[in-house]
């Protein structure tokens, strides 16, 4: 995972009056929606079980498909179980296989998994309908691979949607970002300018934040350590992963489910106590505008 730098961190001493002036996504109405997860250890393991408790209320309220897919080419290893969602009988077991066993037999959703790493051609047969990339990764090559998703997007209502989890390996910290295109313009974003009622386009994450596609030092290592590696060395907060997974959660279900979504990005640091969002609207929106 990788956190972003940043003083949303921290509270700013004036007053932010962006959420007065924000307005909710309105997707394009589909009766087919796919979920991925991309990567299911420390975020992805955690988000797993509460969007197989959002797809069984969907299935409920709406006359929707909704399906899920995990992607993990990992298994599961004895340092793995402090931190992630996965027990010790299970060691050895790939995660994602693991997790859509799991899920799938005890609350009966249409779980499934793919074992290998995520390239972008995984969504050449599956992307019809509306579709959700969660990344939770921890190298800038996947996360490449989530952002060429967004290409397929050719109408001005997207099909596909990112949404990128990250949280810092030397702090309790992170952050959820939500787009769909890496042209972003505000005359393709809201319906009217002058007066938005609703936004139908966001910025990328990466190009929210473009050092997501930048390697670490320790991607380029030879044998890079893994991301629960990372997490002993340097102490990563313990519970920092179902943070991140929790506020990951609040977005799917505001963005499918209750349509009530006004942020594109959320910050936050559990050592300081704080949490931060940037709302949908204009002022927020207007540097990213690539016209």
């Amino acid at each position: 995972m990788k956190a972003i730098h940043t003083d949303y961190f921290l509270f700013s001493d004036m007053l932010d009056l962006t959420y007065s002036n924000s307005v909710p996504v309105l997707l394009r109405h589909s009766h087919q929606i796919n979920i991925w997860v991309v990567g299911t250890g420390g975020t992805g393991g955690w988000l797993v079980p509460n969007i197989a408790r959002l797809l069984k209320v969907m299935e409920i309220r709406t006359n929707q498909t909704v399906t899920c897919t995990l992607v993990d080419p990992d298994v599961i290893e004895a340092k793995n179980i402090p931190r992630q969602n996965f027990t010790a009988n299970e060691i050895g077991c790939n995660k994602a296989l693991v997790l859509a066993t799991r899920y799938s037999l005890s609350l009966g959703c249409n779980l499934t998994s793919i074992q290998e790493p995520f390239h972008q051609n995984l969504l050449d047969n599956w992307w019809k309908g509306l579709t959700v990339i969660i990344g939770c990764v921890d190298n800038a090559a996947a996360r490449y691979q989530i952002s060429q998703c967004l290409e397929l997007n050719h109408n001005r209502e997207p099909d596909i949607w990112y949404l990128d989890c990250g949280n810092h390996a030397y702090f309790n910290s992170g952050q959820v970002l939500l787009g769909s295109t890496h042209q972003f313009e505000l005359n393709n974003a809201f319906d009217n300018l002058e007066n938005p009622s609703f936004c139908i386009n966001l910025p990328s994450p990466t190009l929210q934040h473009p050092e997501l596609l930048e390697p670490q030092p320790e991607e380029l290592s030879n044998s890079p350590p893994s991301c629960a590696e990372i997490a002993l060395r340097h102490q990563q907060g313990l519970f920092v992963n179902q943070q991140v997974a929790a506020i990951a959660t609040e977005y799917l279900k505001c963005l499918l489910l209750t349509k009530s979504i006004r942020q594109f990005a959320t910050y936050f640091d559990s050592d300081i106590g704080s949490m931060r969002s940037r709302y949908i609207c204009l002022k927020n929106l207007a540097q990213y505008n690539s016209t």
